[in-house]
This record gives structure tokens, C-alpha cells and sequence, in this order.
């Protein structure tokens, strides 16, 4: 098992499942508590689209999909945040 690989992957996907939240966010009406977990069930979901094409067993897939929906709800809320405090100085 390679960690670094499995932690490049993550990465990877965050920036996946950032876009396709934000597509479904746009095309469904979803209320923002459920967003985080969109996130994760998205990032799950782009994990197991891209496990065939990886060297990792399926349950280190499944790990890196949930780290990558995670990381991609607190970065969408992290520039959020940004985006308020920015939006308040103005």
C-alpha cells in the first residue's frame, strides 16, 4: 500500500467532487445542511467510478472517496467563509 499515492488520489477528487456538488447544487434544490453529506455520497460514488482504473482494493477506494467528499465540504465552506468576510469589508 502506498500512502502518498492514496493521498494524491484524495486530492484528486476533491477538486471532482467540489465541481459536480456544485452542478447538482445548481440543478437540484438541496438544502445546505445536507450538502456535507452530498459531498460524501458524491465523493464515494467518483471513487468507485474511478477504482477500476486505480491499483487499490475497493475499501481503500471507499476511504479515499469519504476523505474526498469531507475534504470537499469544509473547503466549499472554508472559501465560503472567505467569500463572506471578503464580501463584508467592501
Amino acid at each position: 500500500m502506498d500512502l502518498t499515492g492514496l493521498i494524491l488520489v484524495a486530492l484528486t477528487l476533491v477538486a471532482i467532487v467540489t465541481a459536480v456538488v456544485e452542478v447538482v447544487k445548481k440543478t437540484f434544490t438541496i438544502k445546505a445542511q445536507f450538502l456535507p453529506i452530498t459531498s460524501i455520497v458524491v465523493g464515494i460514488f467518483i471513487a468507485l467510478i474511478v477504482w477500476p482504473l486505480s491499483e487499490y482494493e475497493l475499501y481503500y477506494m471507499l476511504i479515499v472517496g469519504l476523505i474526498a467528499g469531507l475534504a470537499a465540504s469544509g473547503t466549499f465552506d472554508a472559501l465560503k467563509a472567505v467569500g463572506k468576510k471578503e464580501g463584508e469589508s467592501k
